[in-house]
């Protein structure tokens, strides 16, 4: 079984209040990563004008 096969396992046997908790907290992660790339961006567009 793939990791992935076993996350899909898991994630349906999560109770109501545990996938929501989950879910918040995949959002969170992302918005991260998302600002994370923002950052990453405007430092290259930063070292590239020099």
């Amino acid at each position: 079984m793939t990791a992935v096969a076993e996350i899909e396992c898991a994630i349906e046997r999560l109770t109501p209040a545990e996938l929501k908790e989950l879910t918040d907290w995949l959002e969170e992660h992302q918005q991260m990563v998302n600002a994370s790339a923002e950052i990453f961006s405007v430092y290259e567009q930063e070292e590239g004008g020099r």
